[in-house]
């Protein structure tokens, strides 16, 4: 007999709870009213005041010049062109095996587009053609 006094104790407390949650959901929602039970007062009207119709302003990108990186390691050119503001694009195999710089330390920037002293928007892509410093 004590089981079921528990379990319907427990029921209870479960179902006071839950009706408590609700209530107050209900209230931060702008439901009823918690306390009064009463139906909460008239929505707020929507505003009709005049919105600006003035056509909204990008700014446009910064301009910057692309370094050179013709010469040096992969990895340092790369680094030098992030440093100034560009994206570097996957680098292209100079002996056209499409081979892939695995250690970018170990190959050579032979090419490069956009050329240096080029004025590009801040962001552009930039790609290197490379060459592995093994190779002839």
């Amino acid at each position: 007999m004590s089981g079921r006094r528990f379990t319907h104790g427990l029921q209870l407390a479960i179902s006071a709870t839950v009706m408590t949650s609700t209530l107050l959901a209900t209230a931060a929602c702008g439901g009823s009213d918690a306390a009064s039970g009463s139906a909460p007062g008239p929505a707020a009207e929507p505003s009709t005041a005049a919105v600006a119709s003035s056509p909204t302003q990008v700014p446009k990108a910064a301009k910057i010049e692309v370094p050179r990186g013709v010469g040096l390691d992969y990895q340092s050119a790369q680094d030098l062109w992030r440093a100034a503001g560009l994206h570097v694009a996957p680098a292209k195999d100079a002996t056209g095996e499409n081979r892939i710089p695995v250690l970018d330390a170990n190959w050579i920037v032979v090419s490069q587009d956009p050329e240096a002293g080029a004025m590009v928007d801040a962001g552009s892509f930039i790609t290197a053609t490379v060459k592995k410093d093994s190779d002839d």
